[in-house]
Parts: C-alpha cells; structure tokens; sequence
C-alpha cells in the first residue's frame, strides 16, 4: 500500500446514509375537580446534554437508568440547548421531580408521562424531561402555553412525546 493510497482513502467521502432525528413534543393538562382547566401541546428543545445521552444509548455504553423523570418549574425562560437542569426546579408540595410512566406507541414512538397531585398552592410553567432523579441529567425541556396556577389537590399531568426516525 503506497502513502499515495492511504491519503486518498483518507479523503474518501463516507457513504451516504439516512439522518436520524429526534423529535420532542410536550403536553400539559391542568385539573380542578375533575374539570378541564388547561391544556397546552408545543415542540420541546433537546438538550446538546440529551443528545449526547441519545447517542450513548444507541451507540456506547447505555446508562442504567433511561429518560424518565420528570420536573417542573415557574421559570419563565426559554428552553435552551445548553441547559443541564431547568431553572429554579419545584421540589418541593408534591410537584418535584417524579418517574414518569412509559407507553409505547409504535415503532420509534414513546411517551413519558407524569402525573402531580399538588399539596400546596403554587405555580409552574416550564417542564423538563431527566435521565435520573437527582442531577443535572436534563434530556429536555418546554415551557407551557401560560403559567399554571394550581391549588392543593389539582392534577396537573405533563407528557413528553418523542419520535426517533430516520430520512
């Protein structure tokens, strides 16, 4: 193999294949006695954190624990790539950081879904997804439609929806 060789395989283009992509979507639903008080659908913002965590799942050494945790918080500002935690995180009145549940719902589709049953008056407007219970693991965020005021006793549920697929 001549030095010639080698620098041209070196400046060989890889083979063309499909991009991969992850999609993050985040809905809230607020109860008050069982009545519809709100409801908001947007697209969450993966973290450059999230992604790293993404591809050490698929393509390293998968951590024991997956995304499923999720917190919330009265921060009004904007999710960012950069983030590790969401700011100014509630933990405390029944609306810390708590699992989520899984659901499956086809092929590269899943939900992660958490349910608060608030012990104290408060508010919230920014949620976030996490791959441990304590830690600046942040995979994703979003922030509501509008702050969410909510009384001792009220639901409020948070669901982050994700697709990974290829093109």
């Amino acid at each position: 193999v001549s030095l010639m060789t080698l620098a041209l395989v070196g400046l060989m283009l890889p083979v063309e294949r499909p991009d991969v992509f992850i999609e993050v979507h985040m809905e809230m639903w607020h109860f008050r006695n069982g009545e519809l008080l709100d409801y908001s659908h947007h697209p969450g913002t993966l973290t450059n954190g999230g992604a790293d965590f993404a591809e050490d799942q698929l393509g390293d050494s998968p951590a024991t624990d997956p995304a499923k945790w999720i917190g919330v918080s009265n921060d009004a500002t904007a999710p960012s790539a950069a983030w590790t935690e969401i700011p100014n995180e509630i933990t405390t009145g029944g609306m810390e950081r708590a699992v989520a549940s899984y659901t499956n719902d086809g092929t590269g589709q899943w939900n992660m879904t958490v349910t608060y049953n608030p012990t104290e008056t408060g508010s919230c407007q920014l949620a976030g997804l996490y791959w441990s219970l304590a830690g600046t693991t942040l995979f994703c965020a979003d922030q509501m439609s509008s702050q969410v005021n909510y009384e001792a006793s009220d639901t409020i549920q948070i669901r982050f929806s994700l697709t990974l697929s290829g093109s």
